[in-house]
């Protein structure tokens, strides 16, 4: 849900480029608020939980200001609110300022983890499928009445995904 106006964070200069770094890496061409707004929405949708990961900071130097969106400072409030007890236990944090960093971090971290499992490939890796289509088409015209390369790589994919799995059950018996 879109937000009316703006707000002000305070992050630590370690903490500020160590997430602008992230966010480079993870999310090329964005800026770090946009990227909070991304991963805030996937949060609130369920697609991962914020844990409190083994994080260790450097919280010297001064604070920088970073404009985000006042929708996304309510919630990181919430969220202080919520979990501001165990980050002070955990992480030893003072103030709201020292949580944002903290939290934003985790978010990250989180999102890592959930990312374990994602198998990541490049353009370059996918030529062996483009050679498959090319030997596969007829018969998958003929079996699936499918003609783009769109139809026949979710199906041929679909396929290895299971065989993968059963070779996996087969395994583990």
């Amino acid at each position: 849900m879109p937000s009316t106006g703006y707000s002000t964070i305070g992050l630590k200069p370690a903490v500020f480029s160590r997430l602008q770094k992230i966010t480079d890496e993870h999310y090329p061409g964005m800026f770090l608020p946009s990227t909070l707004i991304i991963m805030m929405n996937e949060i609130k949708r369920g697609y991962y939980e914020v844990g409190a990961h083994n994080l260790k900071l450097d919280f010297s130097g001064q604070y920088t200001s970073l404009t985000i969106r006042s929708d996304v400072k309510t919630w990181l409030e919430e969220n202080h609110k919520k979990l501001g007890e165990e980050y002070v236990g955990k992480y030893k944090i003072k103030s709201f300022a020292q949580f944002t960093c903290v939290f934003m971090l985790n978010m990250f971290e989180s999102k890592y983890a959930t990312q374990n499992y994602v198998i990541k490939l490049k353009e370059s890796d996918f030529h062996w499928l483009e050679d498959e289509y090319e030997k596969r088409k007829q018969r998958y015209k003929e079996n699936y009445s499918t003609c783009s390369f769109e139809q026949f790589a979710a199906i041929f994919l679909k396929e290895i995904l299971e065989r993968i799995n059963e070779a996996k059950k087969t395994l583990t018996l």
